[in-house]
């Protein structure tokens, strides 16, 4: 049987187990769960059952359930466990998950949780922006003083006894915590007991502030292939470390912002998010598309005269528009997309302009000819034929440059392009292909009437 399938019969089980309240069965078959797949379980509860199923699971279960869940489910964990539970659960969370959910809290609900844990650290990582390195680092490291011995770091970690997690690198400091570069486990077992660290750390290291934005660390993470990235402060002193399950997330996270933001939502909106709140969220960005249309309804009014001289101008319009829409969209995808990556910057301009020129030439035509041939061969006019292929090319043409010119143009302004560029581009692409369109067909009026 394939694991998945017994992973679905686990979980369908554990429920039953749940809706008759056969706790002790459940939160033995539950507990044999992956806590991804425990989540899942949970999420999927009814606020009665998964409250009444928390209070039955120990709390460093509870916790993990905390770790595999994501943000935007966070609000109803944290209103299944309760206020008053909260505290003990999060003992059982790294650094970064806890702040994760107090920063889910009201004010007083976090003052409060805070009080009851007495973590200090919680504090300073509180204070970090949440899309910033450190409000995602966590404070699982191990940090090894340069003047000492292999031994003494072998000695040192045998007592510490560090998780899996915790040991992706070995990080060395000075005397004054400042970091100085890595060690890996390797390096320590092949080395001579009486080494100093100093003669085996490699200064190869790749480190980012705190204040770094988190897409930025990720890409580091990607570029330079890390395990896990330090954190240092201003003065350089290791203060954090960011892993690649967590800069998973944020590739995730980032991705989908960005999809969203396209076409005019918000990040948070889900399927079953509530009626409206969808409303609230998606209206907005609705008028503003409805305000562009009115443009280019005005453009199509003052050529009312040529309409009504040759109404079959009509039938071929959504044609002009929807294939610069097209065009534009695509370009401007990919330009959103390469600036999030740091593949295109501002500067890049006039090499991405004559790259998407050549690409907009070869499109124009192709699918001006196509459209001429049909336009033909449906209404025997070589007139309209050609307004429309013509059309077509030029409009392919300037939606394509459009695509790119906007999105930068809207980074050069620290505006960003993800969340204005469609609007744009669509606009001058129903814009310009009306222009055209009906332009040309008012000189070759005679002709196609």
């Amino acid at each position: 049987m394939a694991e998945e399938d017994v992973a679905r019969e686990l979980r369908e089980d554990a429920r039953a187990l749940v809706e008759s309240g056969e706790w002790a069965k459940a939160v033995a078959l539950l507990s044999s769960l992956h806590p991804a797949d425990l989540a899942d379980l949970v999420l999927a509860l009814n606020e009665d059952e998964r409250s009444a199923l928390l209070i039955h699971l120990p709390n460093d279960i509870v916790g993990q359930l905390f770790e595999f869940t994501e943000e935007s489910d966070l609000k109803a964990l944290i209103e299944s466990v309760g206020i008053a539970g909260l505290p003990a659960v999060l003992e059982e969370t790294p650094d970064n998950v806890t702040v994760d959910v107090i920063q889910q809290l009201t004010p007083a609900e976090r003052i409060e949780t805070l009080a009851a844990l007495d973590r200090e650290e919680l504090g300073e990582l509180l204070e970090y922006a949440d899309e910033s390195a450190g409000g995602i680092m966590s404070r699982g490291f191990v940090t090894l003083p340069e003047r000492e011995t292999v031994q003494q770091a072998i000695d040192y970690l045998r007592l510490l006894q560090p998780g899996a997690d915790h040991a992706y690198y070995l990080y060395v400091v000075d005397d004054d915590e400042r970091l100085q570069g890595v060690v890996s486990l390797r390096d320590l077992i092949v080395s001579r007991p009486s080494t100093v660290l100093a003669e085996v750390t490699s200064r190869d290291v790749h480190a980012v502030t705190a204040g770094t934005d988190q897409e930025e660390v990720a890409r580091a993470l990607q570029r330079y292939n890390l395990l896990a990235i330090p954190v240092v402060d201003e003065e350089g002193r290791l203060i954090g470390v960011t892993t690649a399950d967590d800069l998973i997330d944020v590739l995730e996270e980032e991705a989908t912002e960005d999809m969203y933001r396209m076409v005019g939502l918000d990040e948070d909106e889900r399927v079953f998010s509530p009626v409206w709140q969808s409303v609230r969220r998606r209206l907005p960005w609705m008028m503003v598309n409805l305000a562009t249309a009115f443009l280019a309804a005005a453009v199509v009014g003052r050529f009312n005269t040529t309409l009504g001289k040759a109404t079959v101008l009509a039938a071929f319009m959504p044609i002009v528009a929807g294939q610069g829409g097209n065009a534009g969209t695509q370009t401007a995808t990919i330009a959103v997309r390469s600036l999030a990556l740091g593949d295109l910057e501002v500067r890049d301009v006039f090499r991405a302009c004559r790259k998407e020129i050549l690409v907009a030439i070869a499109n124009g035509l192709a699918v001006g000819m196509v459209a001429g041939l049909a336009a033909f061969a449906w209404q025997q006019n070589w007139a309209l034929s050609t307004v429309l292929a013509s059309a077509l090319f030029l409009n392919i043409c300037a939606a394509t440059m459009g695509g790119v010119l906007i999105p930068l143009g809207l980074k050069s302004i620290n505006v960003d392009p993800a969340l204005a560029a469609n609007i744009f581009v669509t606009t001058i692409t129903d814009v310009l292909g009306f222009l055209f369109f009906l332009g040309l067909a008012t000189v070759a009026i005679k002709q196609i009437a």
